[in-house]
């Protein structure tokens, strides 16, 4: 372990260092849709592409929306467990129209034909190589193969698209916690460690904390991690009772976000919206933000956060989750972003900051250069996975809280059209 840190600090530079100290050497500015205000700006510095959007690109020119009737809607309240869902942890719409949807519950991957009826199913619990313990997540690799990622077994299962199993990659016991992100093209895996264990275990002192982390790659073929880079982590509380040091997570709590995107890794820290473009090297390659977005709580939204926090346990719990909350100080600003989603077109959709399992209400969609493009309003309770040219799929639930995999169609017209 102790190894395994310092190795951070020699490779790994934190996001805090890569940001300062460049400096600015040329501007670009660009205007769309009419106005003096200019869409967006765009510097180098330093050998590093600078973009500031101050409005949406495409604002009174073309709208996109979610189309108010899905193609495709699959998911029963009784009948055939094939298509009752238990907690949708991934999904991905192959070539052909084939749909993959990794369940939690069921702990497999179901596969379901371009009409909704059930192919194949791959899985089940246990620990066995067609097995899984932990299923949290599903994504595309390159290929068109399919990775499913154990979190508890700490391993990645590859499918065809078929849902025959290829490979399987085991991934050593450091570091621990580990999330996943996704393939890249050079065949290594990215994934970002949840929280700094071993800093938390090792405080001294009780309150607010923000550890850093590292994003990480993986090599199959040689079987060991490179440190992409260190990002302010997830923000915590800590308490000392009795003794006994106690981890809890704060209102508005800030965190880095990261995606595998194309050929590059996007990541940010979701205290302001800035997200970096890196290489799989980990090299800065361009910047983009928004630098006017308002992110300060409303009148209003502190009681309202609490009172949705304490929703969420048991009700013999319930006074000590809203004592304990309204003990912690409150942020004067909330997350600027929540989840990084690419789609495949080249452009990144980034939802707001949600608390789970509330779902994003509004996308921002920027394009392959780091431009701000446009907002997309997402259905109720629905929560997007991936993302297509006219299409987009995700799971969504009813007023029984019954879970459904949905693909919508998605509209792209001109402004007022």
């Amino acid at each position: 372990m102790r190894a395994f840190f310092e190795g951070w600090k020699t490779l790994a530079t934190p996001l805090s260092e890569m940001v300062l100290g460049l400096g600015v050497v040329s501007v670009f500015s660009a205007c769309a849709g009419g106005g003096d205000l200019p869409a967006f700006e765009v510097r180098d510095s330093a050998g590093v592409e600078i973009v500031e959007s101050f409005r949406p690109l495409l604002e009174g020119e073309e709208e996109w929306r979610v189309g108010p009737e899905p193609l495709l809607r699959m998911g029963v309240v009784e009948g055939d467990p094939a298509y009752q869902f238990d907690g949708v942890a991934g999904m991905v719409r192959l070539a052909g129209g084939t749909v993959a949807v990794a369940d939690f519950g069921y702990q497999n991957v179901r596969f379901f034909d371009r009409d909704g009826g059930i192919v194949r199913t791959f899985g089940g619990p246990g620990e066995g190589p067609r097995e899984f313990q932990s299923l949290v997540s599903l994504g595309l690799g390159t290929g068109g193969r399919i990775w499913a990622y154990d979190f508890l077994l700490r391993r990645i299962t590859w499918l065809d698209r078929r849902g025959e199993m290829t490979d399987l990659t085991r991934l050593p016991p450091e570091p621990a916690m580990l999330q996943p992100l996704g393939a890249l093209p050079d065949k290594t895996f990215l994934l970002k460690q949840l929280w700094a264990a071993t800093q938390v275990a090792e405080a001294t002192e009780t309150g607010l904390r923000r550890d850093p982390v590292a994003f990480v790659r993986f090599d199959p073929e040689e079987a060991r991690f490179d440190t992409l880079g260190l990002f302010p982590g997830r923000e915590l509380f800590l308490t000392d009772e009795d003794g006994r040091g106690v981890m809890s997570t704060p209102p508005y709590p800030k965190n880095s976000m990261g995606a595998v995107w194309r050929e590059r890794v996007v990541v940010g820290s979701n205290d302001r919206f800035e997200l970096v473009v890196l290489t799989s090297s980990g090299e800065v390659e361009r910047i983009f933000r928004l630098p006017d977005l308002d992110l300060t709580l409303g009148p209003g939204e502190r009681e309202e956060y609490v009172e949705d926090r304490v929703e969420l346990v048991a009700e013999n719990l319930r006074p000590g989750v809203r004592h304990g909350l309204e003990a912690m100080p409150f942020p004067d600003t909330r997350p600027a972003f929540g989840a990084l989603l690419p789609d495949d077109q080249g452009n990144l959709w980034v939802a707001d900051w949600v608390l789970t399992p509330k779902t994003p209400e509004h996308l921002k969609v920027f394009d392959s250069s780091g431009r701000w493009l446009c907002v997309v309003d997402v259905p109720e309770r629905f929560s997007p996975f991936q993302i297509g040219g006219d299409w987009i799929l995700g799971a969504e639930w009813d007023d029984l809280d019954v879970e459904y995999v949905v693909l919508y169609p998605l509209l792209k017209e001109p402004a007022n059209g």
